[in-house]
This record gives C-alpha cells, structure tokens and sequence, in this order.
C-alpha cells in the first residue's frame, strides 16, 4: 500500500530536482524497489506512454465520466429519498434551517454543499432537478479522477483502466444522478485512501528534530476544537468564538507548512476526508475499520512474502552472495523492520504523536462545524453521537432485511466484469504479493462486500462502497495483463493486447448496461438499481397540476392539497406553491383546485367531491404499489 524512496529512485531525484513536485496527472512511474523493507510497485520498464498521451488519456476518460452523468439529469422523476433530500436543501436556502435528525435521516454535508450554488439558481428562478443532481454527479466524476491519482500504485494503464470502469460503472453512474448521500461517500472513503498514500510517498524536506512548529500547531488545533464548542455552546460568545476558529485554522495551518511544506496538506485533506465521511453517513465505521484491517493484512501478508523471496534467494546464492543478504536483513532488523522505517520515515514517535493530535483536532472541528449547522444548532453535536445506536436499530432491523449473500448476487448480476476482472487482479495481488497497495486494494474491496453481508439491512446504493476498491483492483488486473503481454522482450503493442481486450469488452458490457438503465429504464423496477423508485407517470401528473394552476390565474397561490399518505417527492416540483397541504387524507371542508388522492381512496373522493370537481387523466403510477389519482375543480379543467 505505500512507497518509499529507492537507491535508484534518489539518484534520479537528485538529477531531476522537479520530480518532487511533480504534478499527480503527470509524473511517471517508479520501478520496482530493492530494499526489502519497502513497498513497491508493479515493475515496469519505464512509463507505458508520454506525458502528453497520459494527460490526454485523463481528459478522455473525465469526459466520458462527466457526459454519462451530466447528460438529461432530470430524464427520470426524483426518487422519493430524493425528495426528502431536496425538501432539507430547500428548507437550508430559503429560511436557513437544518438541524441535523439521526432517527431517519444522513448527514449534513450533502445539504452543505449543494447549498451555494443551489442558493444563488433559486435567486435567479433557475433552482431544478438538474442542478441539484449536478452536484453528486461532480462527485462522480471526482472519483474517477481519484482514481487516476493512483497511477503510481497500479501503473498508468491500471489507473486508467479503473478510472474507466468507474466511468461507465451502471451503478456508478446511476447514483451520480442521484440526489443522495452514496456518491459523497464514496469520494470522501477514496480521498481517504489517496491523501494517506500522497502524505506517506511526499517528503519536500529534510525532517529536523525541532518539533517546536508541531508543537504550535498542536496547542492551536486544541485551542480550535475549543472556540468552536465555544460558538455552538455559549452563542452569546459566537462572533469572539468564530473570530478564534479563523485564527486557530490560520496558524495550524502556516506551522504545519513550515514544518513539512505542502505535505502537510496531504495530512489535513486526509484528516478533512475522514471527518467528511463521518459527516456525511452513520455507516463510515464501516468503511474505515475495513480499510484498517485491511491495510493491517496487506502489511503483513506482504512482508511475509518478501520473507519467504529472501530465504530462497538465499538458498540460491552463493556463500558470499548469502552473506550480503544477510547482512541487508539484519541491517532492516536493526532498523525495525517495515514498521521501523514506517515510522522514521513519518518523524519518529514524538512527531507522529503530535501530528496525530492535530489531525484529532480537524477531525473533532469539522465534524462540529458540520453537525451544528455552522455554530447555530447546539444538539446537533450530541445528535451525531446519537445516531449510531439509532443506526444499530436499523441495520438489525427486519426493513429492508435480505440474505447474506444478496450482495454477491447483485454484483454478478449488474457488475460481472468489474467483479471478474477485480478477482483475477486479487489472483495477481496474492501471487505477486511484494506490493502492498494491490494486495490491499484485494482486501478492501471483499471486506467492504463482507462487513456489509453480515449487515440484515441491504440497498442497492451500498454496492458503490463495494465497487470503487473492485474498480481499482480490476485495473491491477489489467496492469498486470500488460506487464504478462510484453514479459520476454515482446513489444508494447503486444502487451497492449492482451490487457485491451478483456477492457474493451468489460467496457462495451457496462455501457449497454448504463444506457438501458440510465436512458431507458430508469423507472422499471425489475432493474436492480432502480429501487422502489418513481415513475415517469408522476412527471405527468405535475405537468397537470401545473397547467390546472395556470389556469386559476393566480398560478403559485393555487390551493394544492395531497389528500394521499404516500407522496414524496411531490414537495420538492411544488416547492414554490405557497398554499400546498400535505392532509393525507380527505376532510371537509373540500374547497382546494386541485386534489391527489391514492386510488385506494377513489370511492371516498367521489363522495366528498361530488359534481364541483373532475378526475383528470387516468391512473398516476408513483412507485411500485402506489397509484395516484387527480381530481380537479370543474371549471378549470379543459
């Protein structure tokens, strides 16, 4: 999983002084180390094309990503979580309220980050479907983009080929075009993992033993969490409070970058990212125990394995050949090991301590701004440490309850590509298991698949947990392919055959499979992903109630009321309708425009309307098992 600098990577770093900035979508790719306490990469011969081909490459691959997500973003209804997702955003930008309810609801960062641009359309009257889908669909698309930063852990053909598939994912791309927490999730549990790799692979200087700055940065990360426990607790204090949360973010962040430079960043992204993921839903203990065990494993399996190649080396080598080697593991003993040049390389016990306690401390004060609704909402904090017992409920619960093994079926049902070639990149992992990165990349995407097995509560959104550790393992899969394709001095071409091919058909697989679902049946339940969703009936039945409040001539002030119990997402196409009522069920006195009722209310609307109103249009499917009918006054329907 990580990846330290070689005798051979140093001298070429000494040569070309600009390779440690080097930007992430541009620098190449570093051969296989030697040192036995290291981490490595797939060995290559050098970088599998140019720069200019890589970067071309990317932007290809983004394009795809951002049209298979952007395109007709509001083609399919909202789905009713949706809704209720929009009505909070809607709340958020219109009175400034959120406060944050764990008995049934997500986190707060979804709301939060749609809400700038989301507030300035609805000044200018342009506040729709599509723009606040745009924002999971930007969050898609940063996966994929997530995904080709990890080029120097799978090489440049494997990161493009996992960018790739996630690009044309089914699921991937259906929940981009969700209004949902899942995409959010997903980059936040990615960005995790990169920002922990880039913080580990960055050194911009030489460490000192000064930890004075550390120090300082520490005290001011404290100082942080306090003023804003301050601003939520004690509001007559709140502008002294947030005026100390801007100074204590101020000089965190100036001593951690004379400290170590811009690899500081890394550190607090990775830290931001982690708090994020809390931020945005109860299941991220999930992800991240998965991803601890995970790397705990691959660390371990690895060093196992580089055991084993050692002592057959030396079994091979000549006496004084045996010697060296020798010489070389007690020297990495003497070191401590992997875990020894872990941490020297990180700054020793005392450094890594205090760098801990501030990423504590960005944790502890993100997830304050975040749960408080920025300082304004004070039982939020304790709301959020609520919500786990609340979510145990649920994940035991008998709603939503499916098999064990309900998750491997769906995967091979809807993602069989990304599944097959994910297993034969863990095949390659495990055989060749001196690299950390894919070995582990193995481990997290099986134990995302089993840690959420085990839970009885299953939804399709989940699986995209499931498929970005799948994407990056299939791309080792491909990485490998082209490594095996040019062994023996066979020419790139060759190489680019046999991983190409197994691609292109995965590809062609999964872009029918997105179209079908995403373009055409976007509403048919029989699809795995379409899930209790709405259906395209119910955009005409609004187009109705649209027309028949024109025509009142007073449009927006038009009496609307849902005598239905069933009937999210309806608040969010009748957000500017001033006099709207969700009764759920039908009472006197009747004297609204336009009523919805259930069909299972038919006969009761009939007798409480009477003659004053008209059904108009027939039977207005809202999901599976809900059918609405719509009721209008007389006089208004044409």
């Amino acid at each position: 999983m990580k990846q330290v600098a070689t005798a051979s990577t140093k001298s070429r770093a000494s040569k070309r002084p600009a390779d440690a900035t080097e930007s992430d979508l541009t620098a190449g790719i570093r051969e296989t180390s030697t040192d036995p306490g290291a981490a490595t990469l797939p060995a290559t011969t050098g970088a599998e094309m140019s720069r200019r081909e890589w970067l071309v490459a990317c932007v290809v691959v983004l394009l795809v990503a951002a049209v298979l997500r952007c395109y007709e973003l509001d083609l399919k209804p909202l789905h009713h979580d949706e809704g209720v997702n929009g009505f909070f955003l809607n709340n958020l930008i219109r009175s400034g309220a959120y406060h944050y309810d764990p008995s049934n609801y997500h986190g707060p960062t979804l709301y939060y980050f749609t809400a700038p641009l989301a507030y300035l359309a609805d000044r200018w009257g342009m506040l729709s479907t599509t723009l606040i889908r745009l924002i999971t669909a930007a969050f898609g698309v940063g996966v994929v983009w997530l995904a080709l930063s990890l080029r120097r852990q799978i090489g440049m053909i494997g990161a493009l080929a996992a960018a790739v598939l996630l690009a044309v994912s089914p699921g991937m791309v259906f929940f981009s075009r969700y209004y949902i927490h899942e995409m959010l999730f997903v980059f936040f549990t990615l960005g995790l993992v990169v920002a922990a790799l880039k913080f580990y692979e960055r050194q911009t200087k030489p460490l000192t033993d000064d930890l004075r700055k550390l120090a300082m940065a520490g005290a001011a990360a404290i100082a942080l969490v306090l003023a804003a426990l301050g601003a939520v607790y004690w509001p007559q204090f709140f502008r002294i409070g947030t005026f100390f949360v801007g100074l204590c973010l101020s000089v965190v962040a100036a001593m951690l970058w004379t400290n170590d430079g811009a690899r500081s960043w890394y550190w607090l992204a990775g830290w931001i990212a982690l708090a994020l993921l809390f931020a945005t839903k109860e299941t991220a203990f999930i992800s991240v125990g998965v991803l601890l065990i995970a790397w705990a494993v691959a660390w371990g399996y690895a060093r196992l394995a580089r055991g084993r190649a050692r002592r057959n080396e030396e079994q091979q080598a000549s006496k004084r050949d045996r010697k060296k080697l020798r010489r070389q593991t007690e020297a990495a003993t003497a070191d401590g090991g992997a875990a020894g040049g872990l941490i020297q390389r990180l700054g020793g016990w005392p450094r890594l301590g205090l760098l801990f306690a501030v990423g504590l401390c960005v944790f502890l004060f993100v997830n304050i701004l975040f749960f408080s609704s920025f300082f304004t909402h004070a039982k939020g904090v304790l709301d959020a440490l609520r919500a786990y017992a609340i979510w145990q409920d649920t994940g035991t619960s008998d709603f939503h309850r499916k098999p064990f093994l309900t998750y491997a079926k769906w995967l091979f049902q809807i993602e069989s590509p990304l599944v097959l070639l994910g297993s034969v990149g863990a095949l390659f992992a495990v055989w060749r298991p001196r690299e950390h990165f894919p070995v582990f990349a193995a481990l997290w995407a099986g134990g995302m698949i089993a840690a959420y097995s085990l839970v009885p509560y299953k939804t399709p959104w989940l699986v995209l947990s499931m498929l970005a550790p799948l994407a990056l393992i299939a791309g080792y899969a491909v990485q490998s392919l082209y490594l095996l394709g040019r062994g023996g001095g066979r020419r790139m071409t060759q190489g680019l055959l046999v991983a190409l091919v197994p691609l292109a058909l995965a590809v062609a697989v999964h872009l029918y499979q997105t179209y079908q679902i995403n373009f055409v049946h976007y509403d048919d339940d029989s699809y795995l992903y379409v899930y209790a969703h709405t259906s395209r009936e119910f955009d005409r039945m609004m187009e109705e109630v649209e027309r028949i409040a024109a025509r009142t001539g007073s449009r927006y002030d038009a009496r609307i009321n849902s005598a239905s119990p069933d009937y999210w997402p309806m608040p969010w196409y009748l957000r500017d309708y001033k006099r709207v009522g969700y009764a759920g069920q039908l009472s006197a006195p009747v004297d609204q425009d336009v009523i919805i009722v259930k069909s299972t209310q038919e006969s009761q609307a009939r007798a409480a309307l009477g003659a004053s109103y008209q059904r108009v249009g027939g039977v207005y499917r809202l999901r599976p098992g809900v059918e609405l009918l719509l009721y209008a006054r007389r006089e208004l329907v044409q």
